[in-house]
């Protein structure tokens, strides 16, 4: 405990001795925000930064410029959530799990197979249930400002999966999140939690038959050089929420704050297509080199993994306020749990 509780000091001593708080020149009056994620420059929550930054910039007529802070070098999802908190540090792009110690209304996104495509992700993250998420995290002192997308998780593995039996007994590194290590097992699998810097290594030593993440994820990790296939499963849709300071955000004008989330909504549009087009061309680089032999799953394939879960969704819906219950009359789906 003394170590985490050494290691959240130091984060937030370092965002706001060497990066400054929010700063208004008095000079310029421009106003210098910074923004941290944990990925490297390659992936979609670093270009989406990017774009963030040039609207901001553009719509501000040079009057908010953007920091942006990638590879964990303002700290890790908990420790920038806490930053944010502090108000040592104005934005972050966490993985939506760091947020589920403030609020059980984004569990529900940790469902897998709760969405068929991308389409249906977005409409409930652009309606009433994504603004209702938006605001269940405020009392914490974030502000939920827009959902940008991580895309869709896929599987890697030594062997062929099709349907749930192909996953009996394979050791499969998943995010330390209750929800998921449920879900795989329940599937057959045999789930272990893993930090995600170990991953490669014990893929490598065989401590692990397979694991998951974001074709992003995959490649530039190089998991798919240490494993024959991998399976377009699709489990899981990763929300990527734009986090804000509270206390931060309290500061501001409300020509900022409108600039501000103008700048956040056009960047949504935008990274959420580049995501794509960053998954897409990394499985291409994937079918062109021939590292690993991709198998896409039928919709028949991929319902046969959710029928299974159906326990598990019957166990957790109660627990969501009827949450599960309006994503599937939103998207058209009757309840099947």
């Amino acid at each position: 405990m003394k170590k985490r509780v050494g290691l959240v000091l130091a984060v937030l001593v370092v965002s706001m001795v060497v990066f400054g708080a929010s700063v208004s020149s008095a000079a310029s009056d421009v106003l210098l925000l910074r923004i941290g994620h944990v990925v490297t420059e390659e992936g979609g929550e670093h270009q989406g930064s990017l774009k963030f930054a040039e609207l901001l910039e553009k719509k501000s007529e040079g009057k908010i410029k953007l920091q942006i802070f990638p590879n964990g070098q303002v700290g890790q999802n908990r420790e920038m959530v806490e930053s944010l908190q502090a108000g040592a540090l104005d934005m972050a792009l966490p993985a939506l799990p760091g947020l589920g110690g403030f609020t059980t209304a984004t569990k529900m996104f940790d469902l897998l197979y709760l969405f068929d495509n991308r389409e249906q992700a977005e409409k409930v993250l652009d309606g009433p249930i994504g603004q209702e998420v938006a605001a269940s995290v405020e009392s914490s002192g974030i502000k939920i400002i827009s959902w940008w997308s991580q895309g869709f998780r896929e599987m890697t593995a030594n062997k062929e999966v099709h349907k749930p039996e192909d996953l009996k007994g394979l050791k499969i590194r998943v995010m330390e999140n209750p929800l998921h290590i449920e879900a795989w097992n329940m599937l057959g699998a045999s789930a272990i939690p893993m930090a995600f810097s170990e991953v490669l290594t014990s893929l490598q030593q065989g401590v692990l038959d397979a694991q998951e993440n974001p074709y992003q994820n995959i490649v530039h990790s190089g998991f798919h050089t240490v494993q024959k296939y991998i399976m377009e499963t699709n489990h899981l849709y990763g929300p990527l929420p734009v986090v804000y300071s509270k206390v931060n955000w309290e500061k501001l004008t409300p020509e900022q704050q409108k600039i501000i989330l103008e700048a956040a909504e056009e960047t949504k549009v935008w990274q959420r297509n580049k995501q794509e087009e960053i998954n897409a061309g990394l499985k291409k680089q994937v079918e062109e080199t021939g590292d690993c032999t991709i198998i896409v799953l039928t919709s028949e394939e991929k319902a046969a993994f959710r029928k299974q879960l159906a326990p598990l969704y019957k166990k957790y819906a109660p627990e969501l306020n009827g949450y599960v219950e309006r994503i599937y009359q939103e998207i058209g789906r009757e309840v099947d749990f």
